[in-house]
């Protein structure tokens, strides 16, 4: 059933019903007007390129058929059946190519062709001075998906004894990523008051994880790690389950593609302090996490797999992007690396978008809905973009070795590289697909059409070395 969402309706059609939608919600000519106008030109320009991938295909037909037919001979038809044979076997080219120059050769080749046809006009990785991004920059207009005299309830039903709650104020909603949501409100109470963050699941969206990200959380309180207090969880009083924190100072000086704003070395460092303070802990102490552990090659390999159940729901051979993500998973079997002799608790998601500094003080590592049981590379390959522009990736890596890290494996470096922006590209092309499906939320069309082709081609520029 969920292999045809994307072929709902054309991309450009989606976009123009969700902008409608979006600009009815907000004030005629206020700023969030003109933001949610800007963005959608960035849409409608990448979903008009979506739909015309057909016609570029047909432009390289020839060549396509050449490349392929050198590592499937026979290989013949449409352009769409020599895509789908060459998606059937992109795990064994790749075990080919590990050991043929040739065919090693011939993929590169291909890949370098799909992203002339597939990926027009992406941006790259942003690797300079911090600017504003349209995949990242606009937020919907929403209200808070709870009430205060909700919260409330909750919150007295939470508190210790002796502890009366009075009051909620200042309730509002805060950007908390595509399957949370984030509230924040000040509690007043008999003893004070405090400020609180709820992170809840949306509506809709998966709640299996979120006991086990506020077991990694408590963790990491509990070692020493910078987080936000947790204070509790609760399964059912919110309608989904949600769990509440200590409101930590700082802010967020970045987005998922790096730096926003001036970062000080000093706050880079003290990155690196805390990365390597989550790597140090002993393990033995994690009752839970919201992923399954990536520690044996069998469950790196599994972890690729799920992947690709993902991209098999939500795709078919002629769908855009389709054949480069089955390429790149395919890479991914082929040089999963051996079991990790001394796995430690990857945050998963660690990068400037996470992280709350209040000067050069990084005062929370947020969000720990991808937290799992790894090797310390994936957590270094993740935050390299975002820490590069800060010191340089020697110069992090040295403050980071002496604050007690481990020195990275050059190979794992490069595999968890290519696994990062697989894994959030096919995650954002979800949603494409949903929203191609739904037009409702213009943040699914953020992920789905600006953020997903660009996790895309990073992560074929790194395997195929383009």
């Amino acid at each position: 059933m969920h292999a045809r969402l994307s072929a709902g309706q054309d991309a450009v059609t989606s976009v123009e019903q969700a902008l409608a939608a979006e600009l009815a919600a907000v004030p005629a000519g206020s700023e969030q007007a003109e933001a949610a106008e800007e963005l959608g030109a960035a849409l409608l320009r990448r979903a008009s390129l979506d739909d015309q991938v057909a016609q570029r295909r047909d432009r390289h037909a020839a060549e396509l058929h050449a490349r392929i037919e050198a590592v499937l001979p026979g290989a013949t038809g449409a352009v769409d059946t020599l895509l789908e044979a060459l998606s059937s076997n992109a795990d064994a080219l790749s075990v080919r190519a590990l050991s043929d120059p040739d065919v090693a050769e011939t993929l590169r080749g291909i890949a370098s062709v799909l992203v002339e046809t597939e990926l027009p006009e992406v941006a790259p990785h942003r690797s300079g001075n911090a600017t504003r991004d349209e995949s990242t920059a606009y937020r919907a207009a929403a209200a808070p998906s709870v009430t205060e005299e909700q919260l409330l309830a909750c919150l007295r039903a939470q508190s210790g004894p002796g502890v009366t709650i009075h009051r909620i104020t200042g309730l509002r909603m805060l950007s908390g990523g595509f399957s949370k949501e984030m509230l924040a409100a000040t509690v007043e109470h008999s003893e004070g008051s405090d400020d609180i963050v709820i992170r809840k699941v949306a509506a809709g969206r998966t709640a299996h994880t979120l006991g086990g990200e506020f077991a990694a959380l408590a963790f990491a309180w509990r070692g020493g790690v910078p987080v936000a207090e947790p204070l509790w969880l609760d399964e059912q009083a919110l309608g989904t389950p949600a769990f509440a924190t200590r409101k930590a100072a700082g802010g967020c000086l970045g987005d998922v593609w790096g730096p926003t704003g001036p970062v000080d070395r000093e706050a880079g460092t003290a990155i690196a302090a805390a990365l390597a303070r989550l790597h140090s802990l002993d393990t033995a102490g994690l009752t839970d996490a919201p992923l399954p552990p990536m520690v044996t090659r069998r469950e790196i390999i599994a972890a690729i797999e799920e992947r690709r159940d993902v991209l098999d729901a939500v795709s078919t051979p002629s769908t855009p992007f389709a054949t480069m993500f089955a390429l790149v998973l395919g890479w991914l079997r082929a040089h999963a690396p051996a079991d990790v002799r001394d796995p430690v608790l990857v945050h998963g998601d660690f990068g400037l978008h996470n992280l709350l500094l209040d000067g050069t003080k990084l005062t929370a590592v947020l969000d720990w809905e991808r937290a799992h049981l790894g090797h310390p590379a994936e957590d270094l390959t993740y935050l390299r973009p975002s820490i590069e522009p800060v010191l340089g990736w020697e110069g992090f890596l040295e403050a980071y070795q002496a604050a007690g890290g481990k020195p990275p494996d050059a190979d794992r470096l490069t595999f968890y590289t290519v696994w990062h922006d697989i894994w959030r590209g096919i995650s954002a092309y979800r949603m494409r697909a949903k929203f191609l499906a739904d037009p409702s939320r213009i943040s699914d069309a953020m992920a789905g059409l600006l953020m997903s082709p660009r996790f895309l081609l990073r992560a074929v520029r790194t395997a195929f070395h383009l």
